[in-house]
């Protein structure tokens, strides 16, 4: 050890050392080798998705804000599959580092997080339309070109995808195994890059009831165990970080809940993309108006679940149509904000809420939210018991 131009003797840089790390480990504490990064609070979702063609320069504004705001912890990008991986093991994650890089411009104190959502279906504007070119924005191009492999497709001459979420959505036929170890092969990817990064602090995977298809040899039980080989697979290739499962509509209740009994037991987060106010959930007591995975968090009668608050980590999104009202309208839409966080706490003890960075809106516009966040700071920040240790440096 030097100090200065001083050079210590051997002797004395051993004992030195041995003080120094000492000190450190009192002052700081000692962090077991399976501790999770854990660094609850209020973070924004980003309100677009990455296909291959999006240039990071697009979070510029939002990265901004949130390197700005002393009351964010940090900002969720999403991602299409189809945006990381371009060919049949060939990765792509050249945007996530570009923004990883602009998180933290101004070194903001403490360091801001990211989190990842990755996301195997997408949304359309009708029930079974054709989706053309968008087909390969969600989904990696080898993927629906090869039905040998990966099995029929919806339409003719593609392969590895069905209709999901009632028709609305395409989605990556992950009830099949072939699929589903294409996914997992990602999801290893990412934790060989990025798990040891401090600033990497979750895993999203795409909502279960967008999974929920129409045909295509679909099956709610096989649906199930592929998604558990998915989370088992997530959690050993992110051993450091947190892996969080949208698992709002299973294709029933129990199978819902299955998958949230399982993720209490396998250290995964329990999310979903919406969030409706607590002025819906207390319509009926105990309340009904949430989705059959946040009634099973909540220990709701018939779910066949205990209350999980407090062991499950609930990291929730809460997306446009809650704040906009363009659905859940006879629920009360549009919710505050206030009224959405009351829920999120009061009800799941969310550690993690992700706002919807709303812009040019009439409703809920980013300032209304940043409002109510700055004097409503995240009340359960504890490290959920059936973690094996969490991680806040």
């Amino acid at each position: 050890m030097k100090s200065g131009r001083f050079i210590v003797s051997a002797i004395l840089l051993s004992v030195g050392c041995l003080l120094a790390n000492t000190l450190f480990a009192a002052a700081t504490g000692t962090v077991s080798a399976n501790a999770v990064k854990w660094h609850p609070g209020h973070y924004i979702t980003s309100d677009w998705w990455h296909s291959a063609s999006t240039p990071a320069s697009m979070a510029s504004g939002e990265l901004n804000v949130v390197n700005t705001s002393p009351t964010l912890a940090g900002w969720k990008g999403n991602y299409y599959w189809g945006a990381l991986e371009t060919g049949r093991g060939v990765y792509n994650f050249g945007v996530i580092d570009a923004e990883l890089a602009r998180l933290n411009q101004g070194n903001p104190t403490p360091r801001k997080k990211l989190i990842i959502e990755i996301s195997s279906s997408g949304f359309q504007g009708s029930p079974n339309q054709d989706p053309r070119g968008f087909l390969n924005a969600v989904l990696p191009s080898y993927l629906t070109t090869d039905t040998a492999t990966y099995g029929a497709g919806a339409t003719t001459g593609t392969s590895g995808w069905w209709y999901g979420g009632g028709g609305y959505s395409i989605t990556a036929a992950v009830w099949r195994q072939a699929v589903t170890d294409r996914l997992i092969a990602l999801l290893q990817a990412l934790g060989a890059r990025y798990n040891s990064n401090p600033d990497v602090e979750g895993v999203v995977l795409t909502e279960t009831a967008s999974q929920v298809a129409t045909g295509g040899g679909y099956n709610d039980n096989t649906l199930l165990s592929q998604l558990e080989r998915t989370l088992t697979a997530g959690t050993a290739a992110f051993p450091n970080t947190n892996i969080v499962i949208e698992n709002n509509f299973m294709g029933n209740q129990p199978n819902t809940s299955a998958l949230v009994l399982f993720e209490n037991s396998h250290r995964v987060a329990e999310s979903g993309p919406d969030l409706l106010g607590k002025t819906a959930t207390d319509k009926t007591t105990p309340p009904k108006e949430l989705t059959w995975g946040q009634q099973c968090v909540t220990g709701y009668p018939g779910t066949g679940c205990g209350n999980l608050t407090g062991s499950i980590a609930v990291i929730q999104n809460i997306d446009e149509p809650e704040l906009l009202g363009t659905q859940f309208q006879g629920y009360g839409a549009p919710f505050t904000p206030l009224d959405i966080y009351n829920n999120g706490e009061d009800y799941l003890h969310a550690s993690h809420l992700m706002w919807t960075y709303l812009i040019g809106r009439p409703t809920n516009n980013w300032p209304t939210i940043a409002s109510m966040i700055s004097t409503h700071p995240i009340r359960y920040t504890a490290c959920p018991t059936s973690y094996p240790a969490c991680d806040t440096r």
